[in-house]
């Protein structure tokens, strides 16, 4: 070959790799470009995608129009004769940049489309425990969460938002791990599956108040505090029980005494809050209106109740029980404010004269619609109506705080987890409970524009009772009872209510095994009803327990499950609440007049309650029945006797009604058949008849 040839083929290929150079970098960028905006949206890409096919084909079909016509190929062959030979690079350069932007914008979209078709995989569950009170509005910003975590139609996380149990028993519910019963031998591993929890394990708990997160017992281990920053500062591990990371106020609620339109007391020089609740009652009495009771919710399973109590007591004239009696009307016993409004509801008229303590975010949750599901309240009410609440504020009455507390398990400390907490606590900030009813932490209500449309707030409330009923400021959280001390109120409650004697007595015998209500077991039901009483009790109450069928006597005091009638200390509640965890049924039913019969209630014994399906064996004679309660008068003459029926059987039915009429007081009311309310409620209710 001659060296002319050689010449011509080297610069040839020297051409060619500087033509090939470029269009392989533009490529890279190309692609890259791509990718980026791939990640925000795989629609977008295709739209770029097919932008990109039609550019290219229309680049084609120019350069061949162009190739075919003489002219314009005489014309690019001056243009090229006179231009250097780095024109014949460009021209190779933009060629192959554009063949591989349809190679790749192609691929893309294709790989999009696919990643699209692809299944969601299993979103993270973010579990959230919280005061029953908050639980409307925090499911309602539960929801906006989850949604705005979905990308490509599939959600990252779910958020579960649950009530937390009895107030008294949060203590020891974190103490055992979140077990309805300590486990044995004191060990901390995991609960077996067939275990009654109290539900998830919460990541969040949003008490009513820091007040209420202080009363759970903890060691300082397990509490982070949170730098400036907004991350934890570190600390050692904690040896048992879940680590707790305070996040600050969500935003704050005070509590008011509200009254029905029917009674509502409205004045227009009234500009609240008044300088004690003493003053707002006599405010009251001089507008004609004194309420005939003010009804809370149970202090040992509502923290607000128990906060505001204090507070009624010092305001009401009488002694300690007399305004114990004031503020627990038998007819509107409630385990929450919401369920408080709700028994309120049910009637055909607003209850007489009655006032209610619970936080002004109820109020505006009921008075706006907003608890409609809950117990089919007031649809909107008209202002003025007789079903509209009107809250009134006094200057003494606490004023709950709602931090956010991240709870920390041990096995469960994922930095994923971490991560969505902390994002939930960002989606908490950025969308505050300020648009649903509450204030922010210094007491401020939120104006109009920062309502959300959707959800009526504290606003539409100060529209309906008017501006000099609902303040727009009032003292920050800490100003009036932030600091509480929840032990000493609980002390001071039960100081005010006579003791109380309760001897349980569970039915253990094999009909307690077939379904009840639901998917619920008779058995199951009852021990979680026997559960919420037992923690409802005070400390200078008196408890014990004993199990009956065929193979189990209740005098027997080898009996595993039978416990001795003690004070309710918190070691005698938890060694009554583990047994009624391990039990179990055994043996055939026995006659339910001999097994009340043979009831060993120990000395001072007032009250035995039965837990019971109703089942009989042996004799159901009415004789029979009657023999025995007079042998059991004979040893037992001061205690009263009430049947308690798991279902499916009702008090009407044969052998409980011979039995409560034999056994139970004269006015008739020796058996209670449990329905599909709340256990805490149920037993609530009971007790305070018993009282």
């Amino acid at each position: 070959m001659s060296e002319s040839g050689n010449e011509n083929s080297g610069s040839r290929l020297d051409r060619l790799m500087q033509a090939a150079i470029p269009g392989l970098l533009f490529g890279v960028l190309s692609g890259l470009i791509v990718k980026l905006i791939n990640a925000f949206a795989w629609l977008e890409t295709l739209t770029l995608a097919l932008l990109a096919l039609a550019i290219a084909a229309g680049s084609v079909a120019l350069s061949v129009a162009l190739f075919r016509s003489q002219r314009a190929g005489a014309v690019l062959k001056r243009v090229f004769e006179k231009l250097p030979w780095n024109a014949e690079a460009v021209a190779w350069t933009l060629a192959g940049a554009a063949a591989m932007a349809v190679v790749l914008l192609a691929g893309t979209g294709i790989v999009a489309l696919a990643g699209h078709a692809r299944p969601c995989g299993r979103p993270l569950e973010l579990r959230v425990v919280t005061t029953p009170e908050a639980l409307s509005a925090l499911r309602d910003t539960a929801k906006g969460f989850e949604a705005a975590s979905e990308e490509r139609g599939c959600r990252e996380y779910t958020v579960t938002v649950t009530p937390e149990p009895e107030f008294v028993q949060l203590s020891e519910a974190f103490g055992r791990l979140w077990r309805r019963s300590e486990p044995p031998s004191g060990e901390v591993a995991p609960a077996p599956a067939d275990e009654r929890l109290y539900g998830p394990q919460p990541d969040v708990w949003i008490p009513s108040s820091t007040a209420e997160f202080e009363y759970v017992e903890k060691s300082p281990a397990q509490v982070r505090e949170v730098a400036a920053a907004g991350s934890p500062s570190p600390s050692p591990p904690a040896k048992v029980g879940p680590m707790f990371t305070p996040r600050g106020s969500l935003g704050s609620s005070p509590l008011v005494l509200a009254l029905f339109g029917r009674y509502g007391v409205r004045y227009s020089a009234f500009k609240p809050p008044e300088r004690s609740t003493a003053a707002l009652l006599q405010r009251f009495a001089e507008a004609g209106v004194r309420p005939r009771n003010i009804a809370r919710p149970v202090p040992e399973t509502s923290a607000p109740a128990l906060a505001v109590t204090p507070v009624l007591y010092q305001a009401l004239p009488g002694d300690a029980r007399q305004d114990e009696e004031f503020a627990s009307p038998t007819a509107l016993v409630a385990p929450d404010a919401v369920t408080l409004l709700c028994k309120a509801r049910q009637g055909s008229r607003p209850p007489d004269r009655i006032a209610f303590a619970v936080p002004e975010q109820v109020v505006s949750d009921y008075d706006t619609g907003r608890l409609k599901e809950q117990c089919a309240a007031a649809d909107a009410p008209d202002a003025g109506g007789e079903w509209m609440l009107y809250p009134y504020y006094a200057a003494d009455l606490p004023t709950l705080d709602y931090p956010f507390i991240q709870v920390t398990w041990r096995g469960q400390d994922t930095r994923e987890r971490d991560q969505g907490v902390a994002r939930f606590h960002r989606w908490l900030a950025d969308h505050p409970l300020t648009q649903q009813g509450f204030r922010d932490p210094q007491g401020l209500m939120p104006s109009a524009h920062e309502g959300d449309s959707a959800r009526p707030d504290l606003v539409a409330l100060r529209k309906k009772a008017g501006s000099n009923i609902v303040p727009t400021q009032l003292a920050p959280v800490g100003a009036n009872g932030g600091g509480q001390d929840v032990a000493a109120n609980l002390e001071r409650v039960a100081g005010a209510r006579p003791p109380i004697s309760v001897a349980l007595m569970l039915d253990v015998s094999g009909s307690m095994s077939r379904p009840a209500v639901g998917r619920d077991t008779r058995l199951a039901r009852g021990v979680s009803f026997l559960q919420s009483l037992v923690a409802q009790l005070q400390s200078h109450d008196s408890a014990g327990l004993q199990v009956a069928s065929e193979k189990k006597s209740p005098v027997d005091p080898y009996t595993l499950e039978n416990v001795r009638l003690t004070g309710t200390d918190p070691r005698q509640k938890n060694r009554i609440a583990s047994h009624l965890q391990a039990i179990a049924t055994t043996g055939s039913d026995i006659a339910l007049g001999d097994m009340i019969g043979k009831a060993e209630l120990g000395q001072g014994a007032k009250n035995l309650i039965v837990v019971t399906d109703g089942q009989s064996g042996g004799s159901g004679d009415p004789g029979s029945i009657r023999e025995a309660a007079a042998r059991f008068r004979d040893r037992h003459r001061d205690v009263r006797v009430t049947v308690v029926l798991t279902g499916p059987t009702g008090c009407d039915a044969s052998p409980a009604k011979e039995v409560a009429d034999a056994f139970g007081p004269a006015d008739g009311t020796g058996c209670v058949a449990l329905t599909r309310t709340p256990e805490p409620q149920q037993a609530a209710q009971l007790l305070s008849d018993l009282r």
